[in-house]
């Protein structure tokens, strides 16, 4: 059980989402604004923008003192904010919540109260300030022109990938989501891009022109070559403008390629004003780990959990499957209900023979029933389980290999699980 003010805190979650800064420009101003005072890498992306972050994050704590802000967690609240490998203090929280409280209440008599993610990004900023740390990496939210953390003035950008996904918010289009994520290109602020889609570049490419900020591909800057992948993760050569490098990951997949080339480059660049060398790369590279990343949790029977939760991520880790030789593995699946679980289920058939269903206990999930009936439209072997735990269980006894995936939130749900039953 959380404590009671972070409770209160995912009770803000009633009041929705909302894209526009002007209360969260206005809650952050009674702190000070504390993000005038810190350096930031600010990444947007529809998928893959967690792991750059924490690649990026990984590489800069060598020489600074870093902070982390992503979202969401798996199992505790606390994962949101790190400061050189340690979660925020419960206390911390506990302390800014009561200050903050009656401010926020007020703001919801006059206009509206900040919300969940509002109230979480102020907090995080206000405490990377109270920490004095060099070096804050921010992973946005949802979109980028308009989300909480769009109020920071970064020293460099990235633009992960663009995908179809929060269409009813960010628009049904390729070429509209890249325009709400090319919101935090900052004049002359450079912009790392792993994004090959047409529609996307074009989009992104002319808002840094009209910004006078550097804009740096790596599809078109950076190249991979001789890569060796298994269950343990991966090895190979990468080279970019700056230099060849010879590296390693526990992360597994050709996607996280892609997105190590992105914190790479942003490091490279980095560079110009940081104390960042080649080594500092490498070994940053080789020591993140973003968990639940196609992450082995058990061998016999084998279990891995993926958080890969729309269809993009689906083709992603169906794409890693393949490539592991992972086809006929059973799916422990469920997800949110603003998901597009049609084309997931459709990309996620061709690698895997049974699913096993179930629901989340989460605000925003997905029926039971809704989720069984997708299921059977695709697969022949169906089971469903209310419980998560249940179906875990179930899964444990009578599969051989079995991948978890859909929804961070199931992710925490069976983090849970699976310590209870060890």
């Amino acid at each position: 059980m959380e404590a009671p003010e972070i409770e209160y805190l995912y009770n803000l979650r009633r009041f929705g989402m909302k894209l526009d800064l002007s209360v969260m420009n206005e809650f952050i101003s009674l702190m000070g604004n504390p993000q005038e005072n810190l350096k930031f890498a600010h990444i947007a992306g529809t998928n893959g923008k967690g792991s750059v972050a924490y690649f990026l994050y990984s590489i800069m704590k060598r020489n600074y003192s870093t902070g982390l802000y992503t979202s969401p967690h798996v199992e505790r609240y606390n994962e949101r904010i790190i400061v050189d490998d340690r979660e925020i203090e419960t206390q911390y929280i506990i302390d800014f919540v009561r200050k903050y409280r009656k401010k926020i209440e007020e703001m919801a008599k006059s206009k509206r109260n900040p919300t969940f993610f509002e109230v979480t990004t102020s907090l995080a900023l206000n405490y990377f300030r109270d920490m004095k740390v060099d070096f804050v990496v921010f992973e946005v939210g949802l979109g980028g022109r308009l989300d909480a953390t769009n109020i920071v003035n970064p020293d460099i950008t990235a633009i992960v990938t663009i995908d179809k996904d929060h269409t009813k918010v960010l628009g049904k289009r390729i070429s509209q989501i890249a325009w709400e994520k090319a919101g935090i290109i900052k004049p002359n602020v450079p912009v790392v891009v792993g994004e090959e889609k047409l529609a996307a570049i074009n989009v992104i490419k002319k808002i840094a022109s009209k910004n006078n900020a550097p804009y740096h591909n790596v599809n078109e800057e950076c190249s991979f070559s001789d890569v060796r992948m298994n269950l343990d993760g991966m090895e190979f050569i990468a080279k970019t403008p700056v230099r060849e490098y010879k590296l390693k990951t526990r992360m597994v997949g050709y996607h996280q390629l892609k997105n190590i080339l992105v914190a790479m480059r942003m490091a490279e660049i980095l560079s110009e004003n940081y104390t960042i060398n080649r080594e500092d790369i490498i070994e940053g590279i080789s020591s993140a780990f973003w968990r639940d990343r196609f992450e082995v949790k058990r061998r016999k029977p084998l279990l891995i959990f993926d958080s890969a939760h729309n269809p993009a991520g689906a083709r992603t880790l169906a794409d890693t499957i393949s490539k592991l030789n992972l086809q006929g593995s059973t799916l422990l699946f469920s997800m949110l209900k603003d998901k597009d679980i049609n084309r997931y289920m459709k990309i996620m058939r061709k690698v895997a023979s049974k699913i096993i269903v179930t629901e989340i206990d989460y605000y925003r999930k997905m029926p039971l029933s809704a989720i069984e009936k997708y299921a059977k439209k695709y697969f022949k072997d169906v089971k469903s389980f209310p419980n998560s735990c249940d179906a875990l269980r179930f899964s444990l006894e009578n599969e051989e290999k079995i991948i978890a995936c859909g929804s961070i939130y199931l992710m925490g749900e069976l983090e849970k699980c699976l310590k209870s039953l060890s």
